[in-house]
Protein backbone atom coordinates (compact mmCIF):
# COMPACT_ATOMS: atom_id res chain seq x y z
CA UNK A 1 0.00 0.00 0.00
CA UNK A 2 2.54 2.33 0.96
CA UNK A 3 4.80 1.78 -2.62
CA UNK A 4 0.65 2.09 -4.56
CA UNK A 5 0.31 5.65 -2.93
CA UNK A 6 3.33 7.22 -3.35
CA UNK A 7 3.06 5.83 -7.08
CA UNK A 8 -0.74 7.21 -7.00
CA UNK A 9 0.88 10.28 -5.40
CA UNK A 10 3.71 11.10 -7.89
CA UNK A 11 1.14 10.81 -10.94
CA UNK A 12 -1.39 13.17 -9.40
CA UNK A 13 1.36 15.51 -8.38
CA UNK A 14 2.78 14.87 -12.07
CA UNK A 15 -0.79 15.43 -13.28
CA UNK A 16 -0.02 12.06 -15.58
CA UNK A 17 -3.69 10.20 -15.44
CA UNK A 18 -4.78 12.23 -12.14
CA UNK A 19 -8.75 10.83 -11.85
CA UNK A 20 -6.99 7.35 -11.95
CA UNK A 21 -4.41 8.10 -9.61
CA UNK A 22 -6.32 9.62 -7.23
CA UNK A 23 -8.64 6.86 -7.41
CA UNK A 24 -5.93 4.30 -6.49
CA UNK A 25 -5.00 6.65 -3.67
CA UNK A 26 -8.94 6.51 -2.58
CA UNK A 27 -9.26 2.90 -2.55
CA UNK A 28 -5.45 2.11 -0.60
CA UNK A 29 -6.76 4.59 2.06
CA UNK A 30 -9.68 2.52 2.86
CA UNK A 31 -8.23 -0.70 2.52
CA UNK A 32 -5.41 0.46 5.41
CA UNK A 33 -7.82 2.14 7.86
CA UNK A 34 -10.19 -1.76 7.17
CA UNK A 35 -6.73 -3.48 7.74
CA UNK A 36 -5.35 -1.35 10.79
CA UNK A 37 -9.67 -1.56 12.50
CA UNK A 38 -9.61 -5.75 12.26
CA UNK A 39 -6.33 -6.29 13.47
CA UNK A 40 -6.96 -4.12 16.30
CA UNK A 41 -10.80 -4.86 16.76
CA UNK A 42 -10.82 -7.92 14.86
CA UNK A 43 -12.65 -8.52 11.32
CA UNK A 44 -14.41 -12.11 10.38
CA UNK A 45 -15.01 -11.17 6.90
CA UNK A 46 -10.94 -10.66 6.47
CA UNK A 47 -10.23 -13.82 8.30
CA UNK A 48 -9.46 -11.74 11.50
CA UNK A 49 -11.01 -13.93 14.08
CA UNK A 50 -11.11 -11.28 17.24
CA UNK A 51 -9.78 -8.17 18.83
CA UNK A 52 -6.22 -7.88 19.72
CA UNK A 53 -5.00 -8.82 23.17
CA UNK A 54 -0.95 -8.52 23.37
CA UNK A 55 -0.38 -5.65 24.35
CA UNK A 56 3.23 -5.15 22.55
CA UNK A 57 1.31 -5.96 18.87
CA UNK A 58 -1.44 -3.40 20.04
CA UNK A 59 1.40 -0.72 20.91
CA UNK A 60 3.21 -1.19 17.75
CA UNK A 61 -0.02 -1.29 15.79
CA UNK A 62 -1.10 2.20 17.16
CA UNK A 63 2.40 3.75 16.34
CA UNK A 64 1.57 2.11 12.66
CA UNK A 65 -1.37 3.98 12.73
CA UNK A 66 0.00 7.29 14.10
CA UNK A 67 1.97 7.41 11.34
CA UNK A 68 -0.38 6.38 8.66
CA UNK A 69 -2.44 9.79 10.20
CA UNK A 70 -0.03 12.45 8.31
CA UNK A 71 0.47 10.41 5.31
CA UNK A 72 -3.37 9.69 4.92
CA UNK A 73 -4.07 13.36 5.20
CA UNK A 74 -1.35 14.24 2.22
CA UNK A 75 -2.82 11.66 0.22
CA UNK A 76 -6.64 13.15 0.99
CA UNK A 77 -5.76 16.39 -0.04
CA UNK A 78 -4.47 14.89 -3.38
CA UNK A 79 -6.89 12.43 -3.80
CA UNK A 80 -9.39 15.20 -3.77
CA UNK A 81 -6.77 17.48 -5.85
CA UNK A 82 -5.96 20.15 -3.31
CA UNK A 83 -2.57 19.77 -3.72
CA UNK A 84 0.23 18.50 -1.13
CA UNK A 85 4.06 18.38 -0.40
CA UNK A 86 5.16 15.22 -2.73
CA UNK A 87 8.71 15.11 -0.55
CA UNK A 88 6.89 14.86 2.28
CA UNK A 89 4.64 12.00 1.41
CA UNK A 90 7.24 10.00 0.08
CA UNK A 91 9.34 10.37 3.40
CA UNK A 92 6.19 9.63 5.42
CA UNK A 93 6.05 6.78 2.97
CA UNK A 94 9.23 5.13 3.77
CA UNK A 95 9.07 5.69 7.29
CA UNK A 96 5.61 3.55 7.31
CA UNK A 97 7.21 1.00 5.03
CA UNK A 98 10.19 0.49 7.04
CA UNK A 99 8.44 0.79 10.60
CA UNK A 100 6.01 -2.17 9.23
CA UNK A 101 8.99 -4.06 7.67
CA UNK A 102 10.96 -3.70 11.17
CA UNK A 103 8.07 -5.53 12.96
CA UNK A 104 7.34 -8.23 11.40
CA UNK A 105 10.76 -9.57 9.79
CA UNK A 106 13.44 -10.24 11.40
CA UNK A 107 16.67 -8.99 9.73
CA UNK A 108 18.88 -11.85 10.60
CA UNK A 109 16.13 -14.28 9.06
CA UNK A 110 15.24 -12.29 6.02
CA UNK A 111 15.85 -14.81 3.48
CA UNK A 112 13.97 -17.86 5.79
CA UNK A 113 10.65 -15.53 6.02
CA UNK A 114 10.60 -14.41 2.18
CA UNK A 115 11.04 -18.02 1.03
CA UNK A 116 7.33 -18.38 1.65
CA UNK A 117 5.80 -18.19 -1.58
CA UNK A 118 3.07 -15.51 -0.10
CA UNK A 119 5.17 -13.14 0.74
CA UNK A 120 7.47 -13.57 -2.35
CA UNK A 121 4.20 -12.93 -4.34
CA UNK A 122 3.21 -9.82 -1.65
CA UNK A 123 6.81 -8.40 -2.07
CA UNK A 124 6.22 -8.47 -6.19
CA UNK A 125 2.87 -6.18 -5.90
CA UNK A 126 5.03 -3.90 -3.66
CA UNK A 127 7.67 -4.14 -6.62
CA UNK A 128 5.40 -3.61 -9.28
CA UNK A 129 4.31 -0.36 -7.68
CA UNK A 130 7.62 0.72 -7.34
CA UNK A 131 8.58 0.57 -10.87
CA UNK A 132 5.57 3.20 -11.43
CA UNK A 133 6.56 5.52 -8.81
CA UNK A 134 10.35 5.49 -9.78
CA UNK A 135 9.18 5.58 -13.53
CA UNK A 136 7.07 8.94 -12.26
CA UNK A 137 9.65 10.31 -10.24
CA UNK A 138 12.38 10.68 -13.80
CA UNK A 139 9.60 11.69 -15.54
CA UNK A 140 8.33 14.78 -13.16
CA UNK A 141 12.20 14.69 -11.80
CA UNK A 142 11.29 14.15 -8.61
CA UNK A 143 13.19 11.40 -8.09
CA UNK A 144 17.16 11.61 -6.64
CA UNK A 145 20.36 10.53 -8.25
CA UNK A 146 19.84 6.53 -7.43
CA UNK A 147 16.60 6.57 -8.72
CA UNK A 148 17.17 5.27 -12.62
CA UNK A 149 19.49 2.46 -10.51
CA UNK A 150 16.86 2.00 -8.49
CA UNK A 151 14.68 1.38 -11.39
CA UNK A 152 17.04 -1.16 -12.99
CA UNK A 153 17.09 -3.07 -9.60
CA UNK A 154 13.35 -3.17 -9.20
CA UNK A 155 13.03 -4.29 -13.19
CA UNK A 156 15.71 -7.39 -12.34
CA UNK A 157 14.64 -8.13 -8.54
CA UNK A 158 11.09 -8.43 -10.36
CA UNK A 159 12.11 -10.79 -12.96
CA UNK A 160 14.29 -13.07 -11.26
CA UNK A 161 12.08 -13.47 -8.27
CA UNK A 162 9.28 -14.56 -11.12
CA UNK A 163 11.20 -17.38 -12.57
CA UNK A 164 12.36 -18.39 -8.85
CA UNK A 165 8.32 -18.33 -8.31
CA UNK A 166 7.58 -20.32 -11.77
CA UNK A 167 10.51 -23.09 -11.55
CA UNK A 168 10.84 -23.41 -7.67
CA UNK A 169 14.36 -22.12 -6.05
CA UNK A 170 15.20 -24.78 -3.26
CA UNK A 171 18.08 -22.59 -2.39
CA UNK A 172 16.09 -19.61 -1.32
CA UNK A 173 13.22 -22.05 0.66
CA UNK A 174 11.09 -21.61 -2.48
CA UNK A 175 9.54 -25.17 -3.92
CA UNK A 176 8.09 -25.35 -7.46
CA UNK A 177 4.67 -24.63 -7.63
CA UNK A 178 2.52 -27.45 -6.09
CA UNK A 179 -0.21 -27.70 -9.06
CA UNK A 180 -0.88 -27.18 -12.53
CA UNK A 181 -3.21 -23.99 -12.01
CA UNK A 182 -0.27 -22.57 -9.68
CA UNK A 183 1.97 -23.43 -12.46
CA UNK A 184 0.15 -21.78 -15.44
CA UNK A 185 -0.68 -18.56 -13.37
CA UNK A 186 2.73 -17.94 -12.74
CA UNK A 187 3.77 -18.97 -16.19
CA UNK A 188 1.08 -16.44 -17.58
CA UNK A 189 1.81 -13.39 -15.52
CA UNK A 190 5.86 -14.01 -16.23
CA UNK A 191 4.35 -13.88 -20.24
CA UNK A 192 2.78 -10.65 -19.63
CA UNK A 193 5.94 -9.37 -18.19
CA UNK A 194 7.99 -10.46 -20.85
CA UNK A 195 5.52 -8.99 -23.33
CA UNK A 196 5.64 -5.74 -22.02
CA UNK A 197 9.10 -5.79 -19.54
CA UNK A 198 10.46 -3.49 -22.24
CA UNK A 199 8.92 -0.56 -21.65
CA UNK A 200 11.40 0.38 -18.73
CA UNK A 201 14.59 -0.45 -21.02
CA UNK A 202 14.87 3.40 -22.13
CA UNK A 203 14.28 4.61 -18.77
CA UNK A 204 17.27 2.66 -17.56
CA UNK A 205 19.21 3.62 -20.49
CA UNK A 206 19.26 7.56 -19.13
CA UNK A 207 15.62 8.66 -21.33
CA UNK A 208 13.20 10.73 -19.41
CA UNK A 209 10.11 8.79 -19.76
CA UNK A 210 7.09 10.61 -21.08
CA UNK A 211 3.89 10.95 -19.12
CA UNK A 212 2.22 8.04 -21.74
CA UNK A 213 4.98 6.27 -20.29
CA UNK A 214 4.75 6.16 -16.86
CA UNK A 215 0.13 5.86 -17.58
CA UNK A 216 1.30 2.57 -19.85
CA UNK A 217 4.08 1.27 -16.13
CA UNK A 218 0.91 2.27 -13.93
CA UNK A 219 -1.01 0.02 -16.20
CA UNK A 220 0.85 -2.38 -16.07
CA UNK A 221 1.66 -2.61 -12.36
CA UNK A 222 -1.95 -3.20 -12.07
CA UNK A 223 -2.25 -5.87 -14.40
CA UNK A 224 0.68 -7.53 -12.80
CA UNK A 225 -0.45 -6.78 -9.04
CA UNK A 226 -3.94 -8.55 -10.14
CA UNK A 227 -2.24 -11.04 -11.70
CA UNK A 228 -0.05 -11.70 -8.33
CA UNK A 229 -3.13 -11.96 -6.67
CA UNK A 230 -4.72 -14.52 -8.80
CA UNK A 231 -1.82 -16.75 -7.97
CA UNK A 232 -2.15 -15.91 -4.10
CA UNK A 233 -5.35 -17.00 -4.38
CA UNK A 234 -4.58 -20.44 -5.85
CA UNK A 235 -1.68 -21.31 -3.07
CA UNK A 236 -3.98 -21.04 -0.84
CA UNK A 237 -7.05 -22.51 -1.75
CA UNK A 238 -4.88 -25.53 -3.13
CA UNK A 239 -3.34 -26.25 0.48
CA UNK A 240 -4.79 -29.82 2.03
CA UNK A 241 -6.80 -28.93 4.54
CA UNK A 242 -7.55 -25.18 4.00
CA UNK A 243 -10.37 -24.93 2.74
CA UNK A 244 -11.34 -22.66 5.59
CA UNK A 245 -8.97 -19.95 4.80
CA UNK A 246 -11.50 -18.48 2.25
CA UNK A 247 -14.70 -20.32 3.64
CA UNK A 248 -14.47 -18.71 7.20
CA UNK A 249 -14.46 -15.05 5.70
CA UNK A 250 -16.49 -16.09 2.98
CA UNK A 251 -18.88 -17.23 5.84
CA UNK A 252 -18.78 -14.28 7.87
CA UNK A 253 -19.26 -11.62 4.98
CA UNK A 254 -22.34 -13.61 4.06
CA UNK A 255 -24.20 -13.78 7.59
CA UNK A 256 -22.82 -10.14 8.78
CA UNK A 257 -23.16 -8.53 5.53
CA UNK A 258 -25.44 -9.72 2.88
CA UNK A 259 -28.19 -11.45 4.86
CA UNK A 260 -29.95 -8.31 5.58
CA UNK A 261 -30.90 -8.33 1.80
CA UNK A 262 -33.21 -11.22 2.27
CA UNK A 263 -35.66 -9.46 4.28
CA UNK A 264 -36.87 -6.56 2.26
CA UNK A 265 -40.66 -6.72 1.58
CA UNK A 266 -40.47 -6.17 -1.77
CA UNK A 267 -38.18 -9.58 -2.71
CA UNK A 268 -40.18 -11.56 -0.23
CA UNK A 269 -43.57 -10.12 -2.04
CA UNK A 270 -42.26 -11.21 -5.46
CA UNK A 271 -40.71 -15.08 -4.20
CA UNK A 272 -44.31 -15.51 -3.00
CA UNK A 273 -45.89 -14.55 -6.16
CA UNK A 274 -44.11 -16.55 -8.11
CA UNK A 275 -44.63 -19.64 -6.10
CA UNK A 276 -48.25 -18.85 -6.10
CA UNK A 277 -47.90 -18.44 -9.94
CA UNK A 278 -45.80 -21.84 -10.26
CA UNK A 279 -47.78 -23.81 -7.72
CA UNK A 280 -49.62 -26.48 -10.67
CA UNK A 281 -46.56 -26.06 -12.79
CA UNK A 282 -45.24 -29.73 -13.95
CA UNK A 283 -41.94 -31.23 -14.09
CA UNK A 284 -42.51 -31.49 -18.21
CA UNK A 285 -43.17 -27.50 -18.18
CA UNK A 286 -39.98 -26.41 -16.03
CA UNK A 287 -37.79 -28.29 -18.14
CA UNK A 288 -39.15 -26.17 -21.20
CA UNK A 289 -38.75 -23.07 -19.14
CA UNK A 290 -35.54 -24.18 -18.71
CA UNK A 291 -35.12 -24.93 -22.42
CA UNK A 292 -36.17 -21.78 -23.18
CA UNK A 293 -34.06 -19.71 -21.24
CA UNK A 294 -30.95 -21.64 -22.53
CA UNK A 295 -31.66 -21.06 -26.25
CA UNK A 296 -32.34 -17.01 -25.63
CA UNK A 297 -29.02 -17.06 -23.71
CA UNK A 298 -27.16 -18.47 -26.82
CA UNK A 299 -28.50 -15.91 -28.82
CA UNK A 300 -28.11 -12.93 -26.53
CA UNK A 301 -31.62 -12.35 -25.10
CA UNK A 302 -35.64 -13.14 -25.71
CA UNK A 303 -38.57 -12.49 -23.58
CA UNK A 304 -38.34 -14.97 -20.85
CA UNK A 305 -34.79 -13.16 -19.84
CA UNK A 306 -35.51 -9.74 -20.22
CA UNK A 307 -39.13 -10.09 -18.03
CA UNK A 308 -36.61 -11.03 -15.82
CA UNK A 309 -33.74 -8.99 -16.08
CA UNK A 310 -35.45 -6.13 -16.27
CA UNK A 311 -37.72 -6.42 -13.24
CA UNK A 312 -37.51 -3.95 -10.50
CA UNK A 313 -36.65 -6.39 -8.29
CA UNK A 314 -33.53 -7.29 -10.12
CA UNK A 315 -32.69 -3.85 -10.47
CA UNK A 316 -32.41 -3.50 -6.93
CA UNK A 317 -30.31 -6.41 -6.70
CA UNK A 318 -27.67 -5.22 -9.20
CA UNK A 319 -27.98 -1.76 -6.96
CA UNK A 320 -27.03 -3.69 -3.88
CA UNK A 321 -24.54 -5.54 -6.05
CA UNK A 322 -22.65 -2.63 -7.28
CA UNK A 323 -22.64 -0.93 -3.70
CA UNK A 324 -20.61 -4.13 -2.02
CA UNK A 325 -17.41 -2.85 -4.83
CA UNK A 326 -16.73 -6.05 -6.39
CA UNK A 327 -17.51 -8.39 -3.29
CA UNK A 328 -20.12 -9.67 -4.78
CA UNK A 329 -20.18 -10.29 -8.60
CA UNK A 330 -23.56 -12.06 -8.81
CA UNK A 331 -26.64 -12.31 -7.19
CA UNK A 332 -29.61 -14.58 -8.20
CA UNK A 333 -33.05 -15.56 -6.37
CA UNK A 334 -34.97 -19.09 -6.63
CA UNK A 335 -38.32 -19.78 -5.60
CA UNK A 336 -39.69 -23.22 -4.32
CA UNK A 337 -38.71 -25.52 -7.56
CA UNK A 338 -35.37 -24.09 -7.93
CA UNK A 339 -36.83 -21.10 -11.01
CA UNK A 340 -35.23 -18.44 -10.79
CA UNK A 341 -36.66 -15.17 -9.69
CA UNK A 342 -34.55 -12.61 -10.19
CA UNK A 343 -30.99 -11.81 -11.12
CA UNK A 344 -28.62 -8.88 -11.04
CA UNK A 345 -26.70 -10.52 -14.06
CA UNK A 346 -27.84 -13.07 -16.78
CA UNK A 347 -27.56 -16.83 -15.77
CA UNK A 348 -26.48 -19.50 -18.02
CA UNK A 349 -29.95 -21.66 -16.58
CA UNK A 350 -33.37 -20.93 -15.43
CA UNK A 351 -33.72 -23.68 -13.08
CA UNK A 352 -31.45 -24.64 -10.44
CA UNK A 353 -33.65 -27.44 -8.75
CA UNK A 354 -30.93 -29.93 -10.00
CA UNK A 355 -28.29 -28.20 -8.72
CA UNK A 356 -26.35 -28.13 -5.05
CA UNK A 357 -27.42 -24.64 -4.35
CA UNK A 358 -30.98 -24.96 -4.17
CA UNK A 359 -31.26 -29.42 -3.15
CA UNK A 360 -28.54 -27.88 0.07
CA UNK A 361 -30.44 -25.07 0.77
CA UNK A 362 -34.19 -24.89 0.39
CA UNK A 363 -34.46 -28.43 0.83
CA UNK A 364 -32.59 -28.04 4.13
CA UNK A 365 -34.18 -25.75 6.37
CA UNK A 366 -34.01 -22.10 7.27
CA UNK A 367 -30.11 -22.52 8.83
CA UNK A 368 -28.66 -24.11 5.81
CA UNK A 369 -25.46 -22.99 3.44
CA UNK A 370 -24.18 -24.59 0.45
CA UNK A 371 -20.53 -23.04 -0.45
CA UNK A 372 -18.98 -23.69 -3.47
CA UNK A 373 -15.46 -24.57 -4.50
CA UNK A 374 -13.58 -22.00 -5.84
CA UNK A 375 -13.55 -21.13 -9.66
CA UNK A 376 -11.89 -19.03 -12.05
CA UNK A 377 -14.52 -16.57 -13.56
CA UNK A 378 -13.45 -15.73 -17.42
CA UNK A 379 -15.67 -12.72 -17.61
CA UNK A 380 -14.43 -10.91 -14.23
CA UNK A 381 -10.87 -12.30 -14.38
CA UNK A 382 -11.07 -13.30 -10.61
CA UNK A 383 -10.97 -16.61 -8.42
CA UNK A 384 -14.90 -16.94 -6.84
CA UNK A 385 -17.08 -18.99 -5.27
CA UNK A 386 -21.10 -19.43 -4.88
CA UNK A 387 -22.60 -19.34 -1.36
CA UNK A 388 -26.14 -20.06 -1.28
CA UNK A 389 -28.81 -19.96 1.70
CA UNK A 390 -32.78 -20.26 2.57
CA UNK A 391 -34.77 -17.76 2.20
CA UNK A 392 -37.47 -17.22 5.23
CA UNK A 393 -40.69 -15.17 4.87
CA UNK A 394 -40.35 -12.88 8.26
CA UNK A 395 -43.83 -12.97 8.72
CA UNK A 396 -44.13 -16.87 9.73
CA UNK A 397 -40.29 -18.39 9.46
CA UNK A 398 -41.69 -20.81 6.05
CA UNK A 399 -38.81 -21.22 4.03
CA UNK A 400 -39.97 -19.95 0.74
CA UNK A 401 -37.08 -19.68 -2.22
CA UNK A 402 -33.05 -19.56 -2.17
CA UNK A 403 -30.38 -16.93 -2.90
CA UNK A 404 -27.01 -17.46 -4.38
CA UNK A 405 -24.39 -14.84 -4.22
CA UNK A 406 -21.49 -15.03 -6.67
CA UNK A 407 -18.41 -13.77 -4.16
CA UNK A 408 -15.20 -12.55 -5.18
CA UNK A 409 -12.72 -14.83 -2.91
CA UNK A 410 -9.77 -12.43 -3.93
CA UNK A 411 -11.47 -10.12 -2.27
CA UNK A 412 -11.84 -11.89 0.72
CA UNK A 413 -8.48 -12.76 0.94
Amino acid sequence: MTEAVASASCRVNGGIGVEAAQSELASARADFDRIIDGLVNGNPALGMPGPERRGRTLTTLGQTAALWDPLDLAAERLASGSGSDADALFDQTEQLASVISGQYSDPQQLLQSDATVLNFAIRQRTLAYRMTREMCELATGTGQSETQAGLKATVDLFGQTMIALRDGFPGAGINPPPNDAVRKSLEATFALWQEQRGIFDAAIGGERPTAETVSATASLSEALSVAMNNTITLYLVSTPGQDGVYRVPLEAYLRNELTGWLSEPTLIATIKAQNAEHAALSEDAIIALDQQWRAEADVGSGPLIEKLLTASVSDWLLEQQEATAGFVTEVFIMDNKGLNVAQSTKTSDYWQGDEAKWQQTYSVGPDALHISEVEFDDSTGFYQSQASLPISDPATGEVIGAVTFGINVQNLM
